[in-house]
Formats: C-alpha cells, structure tokens, sequence
C-alpha cells in the first residue's frame, strides 16, 4: 500500500499561502487556522504527509521526479532534446541565458519552499503542543526526524539547482522574509547536516508495506552520503553546492552503514529493478510511491516528460501529450554494446505504430525506462510507476566514487562493483583498476533517465569540458550554446528578483 502521502490531499487546500504563489512564501497561516487544526495526533499525521506530498510531489503540477527530468537529463549529455518550436525545454536544453522564467525552473523554487515552509511549521508544532497530544513519545521523535530529512531535502535540492538561496529555519512573516538576502552555500549545508545527523539516530530502519514510502534511516543516510560527496567534489569558482572539501571518508561512512545493513540486495535482474515495487524491491532505498486508479489524483506523469507519442501509440497507450520527441543523443546511443540490457530495456530505437495518427516506423531514439503499459491508469497523469530516487546499485557506485577519491574501501572493490554491473548488463566484466573517468561512464549507462546525469556530471570536475566536446559532436545545427562554469547553476527566478528589488542578485552569466 502506497496511500499515506496522499490521505492529505484534502488538508493542501487548508495550508494554502496566502500570497502569490510566484514568489517566496513564507508567511505564516493566521494564528486560528494553525490553532484549529493541530489538536490531535492524526492532524499532526496530516500535516506530516501534506509535507512529504509537496517536497517530492510539488504544489503543482510537476513533482521531484519530473523535475530531474526537464532540469537534470534534459540539460545533460544524454538528449539532445533540441526544437523547432516553443517549448519549455529548449531554454534547458540549449543552456540559453533567458530561462528566469522558464516553468521548470521557477518550479523547483517555488515547489521547495513550500515544502520548507511546511516542514517549519510542523517542527513548530511539534515543539509547542507535541508532548501534550502524542501518547508515545517515540511518534513525536520520528515526527520531529521526517521534518527534518524533509527540509534538509529541499535545501540540498535548492543548492544544487541555484547555488546561493535564502536561509529560512522558521515560519516568518512577509515583513521578516524581505530582509532575508541569499545565504551562502557552506551556511546552508549547516543546517542540512544538522538536520540529517539529528534526524538519523530517531529514524526506523524499515517500515511496513502501509508506510512505504517514509524515510528510513537508510534513505536518510544516503543523502547525507551524497550531501558530502557533493561538497567534497571539485568547485568551478562558482556560488554552486560543490565546495572541494575533500570528505570523501564521511560520505563513504554513511554509505558503507547501508550496505552493511543487510536491508539491501543487489538486484540480478536489471529489469527488475524497475518492475518490482514496494517491499519486494530490495534496491528501494529512497523512493518516491506512485500509485494509478485512485479516487483522488496519486499517479505519476514523470514518464511523459521524456516520452513520444509515437513510442506510446507503438505499445498501445493513449495520448501522453509527448508530441515532441526528446531524442537521446547519438553519442550516447552509440556507447552501449549491441546486446546491454540497459538498453535493450530503457532504449527505444526501433518501433513501430499499426494504425492510427501516427502509423509509421520510427528510429528516433527516446527513453522508454519506466514506461509499463500495466501500470498505466486514467490518463497521463495515472502512472503507477515509483520513482526511486537513491537505489542500492546507486549506494555502492556512491561507495567507489569515494574510494577513488581515497575515503575508504580498494581499488578492488571498486572493480567488482563495475562488474557486477557489467555482469547484470550481459556485457564482458572485464573492469580492472577502473578510473573515475571510467567509472563516470558507467554510472551514465546504469542510470540514464533516473535523473542523476547533471549531477554526476558536475561531481566530476569536468562538467564544463564534457559539455562542450559533446557538443562539438553531437550538435551538429549549432543549436546548444557553448558553456562555460556560470552555465553549472541555474538562474533565480525573475519573480524573485524583482519581488524585492536589490534583496537577490542573479546568479551571473544570465539576462
């Protein structure tokens, strides 16, 4: 069962802000609305889940699983998702220095700081009436632990898309919140280290099938594995979330507690991996639940961010709105032996409509990952396909990251990890004294479409060289501006630029 994140779609209406949802809010509900609501456990629950349901669902119409979609594989070397027409993604895509306005990245601020806002507020609460109304202390604890993994998300999320963004621990008021300037990046990674060591030690290993979906303390520490892998990796002289602060030995730490859990499994089929869901799916280790055929709207559409309408006629399916196809890149194609099952299983190349609109063969290729014709509901926006945003192959290609950077674990281990991969992939495990190069390329082919392509790209050190010699390769038209270290963070959104003139700077290198 995957319903708890979203028994608080009724109670999103009553945390409404009350100002324009374009701009920073972080105005608190009147002081009778807050009263009347937190009176028992169960309201408490609510507002926990009503929580979650925007930090990975959004407050509108795209979540976190989508958004790595447009912000993170459509900007990378995996598409060249280039078009003749208007589209939102084309500024993404072609790094055009104009997107402050662009809707995918207003919605990653905006849809961040909602979840912050509530993630405040119920920290709030809990503090103020949670010993008088919880019975078990240890239901106020985990409470308190979810808050905090859910603000330190959003925060990470916010550094690594915008660099430099406000600091805001607490609900404030719309006078309080236009004295708050951009805060510095190595600020901001203090709170969400605190947040997450104090969250870990209250956070259950597991949960039960009604519960999946929460954070465990695992999920917990492999973002805080990431959060130090990212600060540890190389900077670009840039206000960005990379900080060269070499704790390579930190990250590997709280990755290795995963592993060693026992919790986790190494899938054998890869397949599998994105078939299996819940429980049964060892390699969930953060996840974001979707489910189809809901009263209310649960599913997903993340798969339509990449999709074609063509592929999806092919395996008889509605019409997804894909009318443009974001075709994966010809470098990238080419790199996969014939017969990887990453491909095979997560690349279309070849397919063919029978009858209708789009009758044809087609050979544009477009990632086809997580698109099940058996967990396709009512229409585009009723997937019931998880997302997962850190899975257990993730932990230990996170873990050999750090060993070649010398935070822990051998040359060795780095090498089986490799070939366990190839192995699962039916290609040759012949990986010996694997290079961070080498391994870079494996996590492309592991993990295309999951969204961690923009990221591993900047962790690398090279985002800016990788970027522009692809271009010369693929970009044949000239349609991708050539890069440079501004082009590694995205722009702050105009609306907040302009909503207190002279309290944000944009982020250099954009209009």
């Amino acid at each position: 069962m995957k319903k708890y994140i979203y028994l608080a779609a009724s109670i999103l209406a009553v945390f409404a802000f009350t100002s324009c949802e374009d701009e920073l809010t972080q105005l608190p509900l009147s002081q009778r609305t807050i009263e009347n609501f937190y009176l028992t456990q169960s309201d408490f629950v609510q507002a926990r889940n009503a929580t979650y349901s925007v930090a990975f669902h959004g407050a509108g119409t795209y979540g976190y699983a989508n958004r790595v979609m447009n912000l993170s594989e459509t900007r990378s070397d995996n598409l060249y998702a280039t078009t003749t027409a208007s589209r939102e993604w084309e500024g993404i895509n072609s790094f055009y220095t104009n997107i402050s306005t662009n809707t995918y990245v207003k919605e990653a601020y905006t849809s961040n700081y909602n979840a912050i806002y509530k993630a405040n507020q119920l920290l709030e609460k809990l503090a103020e009436k949670g010993d008088l109304i919880f019975t078990n202390p240890a239901d106020k604890t985990s409470m308190i632990a979810e808050a905090r993994f859910l603000r330190a998300f959003c925060y990470f999320d916010l550094i690594r898309w915008f660099g430099r963004v406000p600091l805001i621990e607490r609900t404030m008021s719309a006078e309080e919140v236009t004295k708050i300037p951009r805060t510095p990046v190595a600020d901001i990674y203090k709170l969400i280290i605190s947040d997450l060591e104090q969250a870990i030690p209250d956070l259950t290993p597991a949960y039960d099938a009604a519960n999946y979906g929460r954070v465990s303390k695992y999920g917990a520490k492999a973002l805080l594995g990431l959060v130090y892998m990212t600060r540890s990796s190389p900077t670009y002289g840039i206000d960005g979330a990379t900080l060269g602060l070499s704790e390579w030995d930190k990250a590997y730490q709280q990755l290795n507690d995963i592993k060693t859990s026992g919790l986790f499994t190494f899938g054998t089929d890869y397949a599998a991996i994105f078939k299996i869901e819940g429980l049964l799916n060892k390699e969930n280790v953060l996840t974001i639940p979707y489910t189809q055929n809901l009263p209310s709207a649960v599913g997903g559409n993340f798969m339509v961010e990449l999709g074609y309408e063509p592929y999806f006629a092919s395996v008889n399916l509605s019409a997804q709105g894909s009318l443009e196809a974001k075709p994966v890149s010809n470098e990238f194609v080419n790199k996969f032996a014939a017969n990887d099952a990453r491909k095979t299983f997560g690349i279309a190349t070849s397919y063919t409509v029978a009858t209708g609109t789009y009758k044809g063969s087609y050979t544009l290729p477009i990632f086809k990952k997580y698109i099940d014709p058996a967990r396709y509901g009512n229409g585009r926006e009723d997937w019931g396909v998880d997302f997962m945003i850190i899975r257990y192959t993730d932990v230990l290609m996170m873990m050999a990251e750090c060993t070649l950077h010398g935070g822990g674990g051998t040359q060795a281990e780095v090498d089986d990890i490799v070939n366990q991969i190839r192995t699962r992939a039916g290609v040759p495990a012949n990986a010996v004294n694997i290079t961070l190069d080498q391994l870079f390329d494996e996590r492309r082919k592991e993990f295309f479409s999951e969204g961690t392509r923009w990221f591993d790209l900047i962790r690398s050190g090279n985002a800016v060289t990788i970027m522009n010699a692809w271009k010369a390769v693929e970009d044949t038209g000239g349609k991708i501006r050539t890069i440079d270290n501004n082009s590694l963070i995205y722009p702050i959104p105009l609306q907040e630029i302009l909503a207190v003139p002279g309290l944000y700077d944009q982020n250099k290198g954009y209009d």
